[in-house]
């Protein structure tokens, strides 16, 4: 069996980048599907109302438990965690380098944000704290400008570990990764089968298209 040292590897660097893309496409989703206009939230709330408010739930709880995951501590009990602070801490970057106080003015900034939004993983996603059911507060809130300077900062993260472990001349993006959501796609769809059902409604529309149907020539083939 390999065994397995502390030292920060390829390997490692390459599944907390995956995760992190995951946790991106969670974001892509939310933000297509639940910061569009009013109207576009208007059409989802009238075909399936309850199905898209539970599914806001869920895409909040998995972001949340996500960002949660990748700044927990190097470690808890005894094992190790694949997160920002082990990065750092296992890592080659000599102690003074320029890549290594960004590093870890990077983490200081990730981990302030994580500091917003933990009690809401602590209460209520990975248990469900008594008191805090209760008095229902609005636990784990984060602006819009704070969740997009958490992503500033973990691409940023990215960017340094992979140039030194995977590739020095690589591009590197997490922010702008194209096709990490086709959400948009089920909207389009959900937005034009509105029209169909408008045509069904409209008796005289529906009259003429099947005369046009009728009159067609490949009627009878």
């Amino acid at each position: 069996m390999c065994k397995i040292t502390a030292n920060v590897s390829k390997d490692d660097v390459q599944a907390f980048y995956s995760f992190c893309v995951s946790a991106r496409a969670m974001w892509a989703h939310y933000h297509i599907l639940f910061e569009g206009t009013d109207l576009q939230r208007e059409l989802l709330q009238s075909i399936a109302g309850d199905f898209f408010y539970d599914l806001h739930a869920m895409l909040t709880q998995n972001m949340i438990l996500r960002i949660c995951q990748i700044t927990d501590p190097e470690e808890t009990m005894g094992r190790k965690n694949l997160t920002v602070k082990f990065l750092i801490k296992n890592s080659d970057f000599p102690t003074t380098s320029i890549e290594a106080r960004e590093l870890q003015r990077l983490s200081d900034s990730m981990h302030a944000f994580r500091a917003k939004i933990a009690p809401a993983r602590n209460k209520f996603i990975s248990h469900l704290d008594r008191e805090s059911v209760r008095r229902d507060p609005l636990l784990g809130a984060a602006s819009r400008a704070e969740w997009g300077q958490l992503w500033t900062d973990l691409e940023d993260f990215l960017r340094i570990m992979q140039k030194r472990y995977i590739d020095p001349n690589g591009h590197f993006e997490l922010i702008h990764i194209s096709h990490l959501s086709d959400a948009d796609d089920m909207v389009k769809a959900l937005k034009e089968s509105t029209y169909f059902h408008a045509l069904l409604d409209d008796k005289g529309t529906t009259a003429r298209a099947s005369e046009v149907a009728l009159n067609s020539k490949f009627f009878e083939a």
